[in-house]
């Protein structure tokens, strides 16, 4: 503990006489300084006790000279006052007392026979004390994190260690590991550690909640971090128990990076696993995944193919391989910077999932095991469509096959090439009506009067149109090729977003 006033007029050796036992005798000590200057406040530091003889006052001085003189040392810091008797003054001046206690700031007569040096030994002894027992806590605490990290709690373990010994909560974040030790206030904690880890720095910071201060600190090397862990005490950490947070951040780092270099080789391995599916050797995967303790789903099964969002891909891929701990009827792999999952009909909710994690799937029809490949195919083509539709985060094969065979054989080539090939009529001012004109008219089979109606046009309008844009593409319109091309171009544009027209 740090010395208090209250504890120092206690010492009976010292014989000192509190002169206003209304004031704050229990705010802590940093240190006691003597001094007689006019004005000694550019010479103290917060939390200072200040003993004075008072040679600096003349026989003279006003009530104002000394609230003026209280009023520089109170506004640098001092905390406490000592008054020397029998120096100059056979008494501490009146003036003094008041100019104090109407600041809420304690004197102490400190008696002729009592030196300065005492007081100030005593007040060293103390803080002397506080810091050994500060020492020996902090390796107290660093045994106790220690113990933990050798059991078999790991790193869970040593942040709940770490929360007890602090006397606070601590959350990991950013990770798949991620711990909850006690409550920490959301929003404008999780906004901070959203602004760390975009930094891609080694950084600390500190936040100010109710009641409450959150120390965060990010884990892992510059532009690799693998999360941020926030400490929340009741007031600042000091330095030892910044020492305690540092070494358990060495430790979190370090096992933060054994479960990466794992959770690489086990991706690689769930990737091999299933190629394996896929080319047929379905017995042979069963078999790895079986000593492992990861199932196959057996039965019905749909294959899923997600494109994480490209600002957090890891923290989404992580997401959706938990899905799979544990479960013997979901199967997750990383192929190619895609999300492949495998899963029993329904034990998935793919849009949920999308939603949570801003992923967006492919879905194929349901099928078996003998028959992923061409599932895969599936997913990926309809993985295709989801990637580049603003509208739908989850595309399954079952929705394209029922838009007709050229949505169904939809790719990215083939939206840059429609949107290549329609781009002299885009380019003209009424490029987007011309088109609009053109599908209306296709989609009345070619039929004049029908598709004018439609379109609120004449039917003369509507061939200068159409005319308009054959001119353009160089297609002639008169016939079944061309049309047919005109409404393949228009289909695969519009399923890419390129033309506006969807």
């Amino acid at each position: 503990m740090r010395p208090t006033v209250r504890a120092l007029v206690r010492q009976a050796p010292l014989d000192l006489r509190l002169l206003d036992p209304t004031t704050r005798t229990d705010e802590p000590l940093s240190w006691v300084h003597s001094s007689d200057l006019v004005d000694p406040s550019p010479f103290v530091a917060a939390s200072t006790m200040l003993l004075t003889t008072g040679s600096q006052f003349g026989v003279d001085a006003t009530q104002d000279d000394y609230d003026a003189w209280v009023g520089r040392v109170v506004g640098a810091g001092v905390v406490a006052l000592g008054f020397g008797a029998g120096v100059h003054r056979p008494d501490t001046p009146v003036e003094l007392v008041l100019a104090a206690s109407a600041r809420g700031v304690p004197v102490v007569e400190v008696p002729w026979r009592t030196p300065f040096i005492a007081v100030a030994r005593w007040a060293a002894d103390q803080l002397a004390e506080e810091a050994r027992d500060r020492d020996r806590w902090t390796l107290r605490a660093q045994r106790a994190v220690s113990v933990a990290a050798i059991g078999d709690g790991g790193l869970d373990a040593v942040l709940r260690v770490l929360g007890e010994q602090l006397g606070g909560s601590v959350v990991l974040h950013g990770t798949d590991a991620a711990a909850d030790h006690g409550q920490v206030d959301q929003g404008q904690v999780e906004a901070e550690v959203a602004r760390l880890l975009r930094r891609g720095a080694r950084a600390g910071s500190t936040v100010t909640v109710a009641g409450a201060v959150v120390s965060l600190q990010t884990l892992g090397r510059r532009d690799g971090l693998r999360g941020v862990l926030a400490v929340r005490t009741p007031a600042e950490l000091d330095t030892a128990a910044r020492a305690v947070l540092t070494s358990v951040v060495a430790l979190a780092e370090v096992t933060l990076e054994r479960d990466v270099a794992r959770l690489r080789g086990q991706r690689e391995l769930w990737r091999q696993v299933w190629s394996l599916l896929v080319a047929g050797q379905v017995e042979v995967a069963r078999s790895i995944t079986r000593s492992v303790g990861v199932g196959i789903a057996a039965g019905p099964v749909v294959v899923a193919l997600a494109a994480p969002p490209r600002d957090s891909p890891d923290r989404a891929t992580e997401a959706v391989e938990r899905l799979a701990a544990g479960r013997p009827d979901v199967f997750v792999a990383l192929v190619d910077g895609r999300i492949a999952v495998l899963a029993a009909e329904s034990a998935v909710d793919l849009p949920a999932l999308a939603a949570a994690h801003r992923l967006r799937i492919g879905v194929s029809d349901v099928t078996d095991l003998d028959h992923l490949a061409g599932a895969a195919a599936q997913a990926g083509r309809a993985l295709a469509v989801a990637t580049s539709s603003a509208e739908e985060s989850v595309v399954t094969w079952a929705s394209l096959a029922a838009g007709g065979l050229v949505a169904a054989l939809w790719s990215d080539g083939a939206a840059e090439l429609a949107s290549s090939r329609l781009a002299p009529v885009a380019a003209l001012p009424d490029g987007d009506e011309l088109l609009a004109c053109c599908r209306t008219w296709l989609e009345h089979n070619g039929a004049w009067d029908p598709a004018a109606r439609s379109l609120g046009l004449h039917r003369h309008s509507l061939r200068a149109r159409v005319s308009k844009v054959e001119s353009a593409l160089g297609l002639p319109l008169d016939g079944f090729a061309g049309r047919a091309e005109l409404w393949a171009l228009l289909q695969a544009a519009g399923a890419g977003g390129g033309t506006g027209l969807r």
